[in-house]
């Protein structure tokens, strides 16, 4: 349970709603839909994954990252992500266990 709930939690809270931020004040750029702030920040979560997981596996939280930090640009809001990103490991906990 903790790994569908509490750990999406503060992950978007370190990430989303700490890390984020901070970098979209520094660095203002877009690049397409997905911000460099977004980009840089979701580079970092990957990194975190390579701590617990083998690369390709922590390779492939790229993208939902990525989706994670759009929804916190376009929503302004830490329940976008955090909802996403349960949803997120719900559902791969349901299909690979």
């Amino acid at each position: 349970m903790s790994l569908v709930v509490l750990y999406p939690i503060i992950e978007e809270i370190i990430f989303r709603g700490l890390i984020q931020p901070f970098m979209a004040k520094r660095l203002n750029q877009r690049w397409s839909i997905f911000s460099l702030a977004n980009i840089l920040t979701s580079l970092l979560f990957v990194a975190l994954h390579l701590i617990n997981h083998p690369p390709l596996w922590a390779l492939a939280v790229f993208i939902p990252s990525l989706v994670f930090g759009y929804s916190q640009e376009r929503y302004n809001h830490l329940a976008a992500p955090v909802i996403l990103h349960c949803s997120y490991n719900a559902g791969y906990f349901l299909l690979l266990g």
